[in-house]
């Protein structure tokens, strides 16, 4: 009897020590996360939303989707416009909640209207399109009347090129039609200033960053590429990292996504 006594005692002191160890650890990687200020307001990336199909590498379901807009909702993120996004950047906002996210879709595909947008206008989201101009009204890509319809409902438009071209191959002029002609004509199809660009593929140079400032963009998005390589900040606000999001991102992947220290565990690659 005494044996069985002694066993439970053991039992309960290792659990104690186990649970102050991990409220140890626990507390001082709190500290260590405030005091250094590696928060970064997740950016989320999507390219299409459609029913699966082995020929869209970046393709997420109508289904995983809903669930992952329904874990933001549940969770209580506040999905912020880009405009706001960039205030934080910029520090005219400070950063008092960690809750916050931005939705982005890269290259304009028309099942962004068909299946995400129902999902976002209904949970009242804003989100960020950036489109290949150029391909707006073609076979797969937003028309033009689905734009002005979804811009009413809190989804802003940024350009990705004229073209869909990897800036960093373009010579200077050539650069300079890819970014200035896609604001000019993506300002006259809705109607509404273009402040946000994003680089093909992420790919970005100096030249490209320079061109950007003068046409009047306030800021520009990649994914995880930048010259500047502390993983700890994002505030090159021509150079912006967004996090990808698959159909494999269940809601445990898809929480530590959103954490707002993804960014520490991925080390920043070359611009171009």
């Amino acid at each position: 009897m005494s044996n069985i006594f002694v066993r439970i005692f053991s039992s309960i002191i290792k659990i104690l020590i186990i649970s102050f160890i991990i409220v140890v650890i626990g507390t001082s990687c709190f500290y260590f996360y405030a005091r250094c200020n590696l928060y970064n307001i997740p950016v989320l990336m999507y390219h299409h939303i459609s029913p699966p199909d082995e020929r869209k590498l970046v393709n997420v379901s109508p289904d995983t989707f809903s669930k992952q807009m329904q874990f933001i909702k549940n969770h209580n993120y506040r999905v912020i416009t880009p405009y706001e996004y960039l205030d934080y950047v910029k520090g005219n906002k400070k950063i008092k909640e960690k809750n916050l996210v931005l939705i982005t879709f890269d290259d304009g595909y028309q099942d962004n209207f068909t299946y995400a947008y129902p999902l976002l206008k209904e949970n009242d989201f804003p989100a960020m399109i950036f489109v290949v101009v150029n391909k707006i009204g073609k076979k797969g890509y937003l028309k033009i009347s689905q734009i002005n319809e979804m811009i009413k409902n809190d989804i802003y438009f940024g350009s990705h090129t004229l073209s869909e071209k990897y800036l960093p191959s373009l010579d200077v002029k050539e650069m300079k039609r890819e970014i200035i002609q896609s604001k000019i004509k993506l300002e006259r199809i809705t109607d509404k200033p273009v402040h946000f660009f994003a680089y093909c593929t992420g790919g970005f140079n100096r030249n490209a960053q320079n061109i950007l400032k003068d046409s009047g963009y306030l800021a520009a998005f990649t994914t995880n590429r930048g010259f500047n390589r502390d993983r700890r900040n994002n505030d090159d606000i021509f150079a912006l990292r967004r996090i990808k999001i698959t159909d494999r991102d269940n809601p445990f992947k898809l929480w530590v996504k959103l954490s707002g220290i993804y960014h520490i565990f991925h080390n920043v690659k070359e611009p171009f």
